[in-house]
């Protein structure tokens, strides 16, 4: 393995450029700017890997998150649907407890009607009696 002389100074780097002096015998530095050439592309590969990584990976998030929120969208529905369908068999058994106990107030009414009518009904029943045989008589 042979040995060169070579000195490199790097004078600027400005957006994204680059600016290098390499001095130094022919060879050596022929040699130091195709391995600093090869070692750029080497570079820029990896670089270019490492963003498709982190682009694949921030896919891979998007797509987790996403579906992490469908789910929990759907379980939220399901759930108020749940509570919606609780509440409304607890106000049906409330109104089917109501109008129970509005019939039987009802049928308690009527038949202290009809027990405080039936006494009078049998006079009623009297009159029209004596009322249709002084008309049509006994036949």
């Amino acid at each position: 393995m042979t040995q060169f002389k070579v000195a490199v100074k790097i004078t600027s780097c400005k957006m994204g450029n680059i600016i290098i002096f390499i001095e130094g015998d022919r060879e050596g530095v022929s040699l130091l700017a195709e391995n600093l050439a090869q070692e750029i592309r080497d570079q820029e590969n990896i670089a270019k890997n490492m963003i498709s990584e982190a682009k694949a990976e921030a896919a891979r998030f998007v797509a987790s998150a996403r579906a992490e929120a469908e789910q929990s969208v759907k379980s939220t529905r399901q759930r108020c649907h749940r509570q919606w369908r609780e509440r409304v068999a607890a106000a049906e058994k409330e109104a089917e407890a109501k109008a129970a106990e509005m019939t039987a107030k009802g049928e308690a009414d009527a038949k202290a009607f009809y027990e405080s009518k039936k006494n009078e009904t049998a006079k009623v029943a009297d009159w029209l009696v004596s009322e249709v045989m002084a008309a049509y008589g006994s036949r």
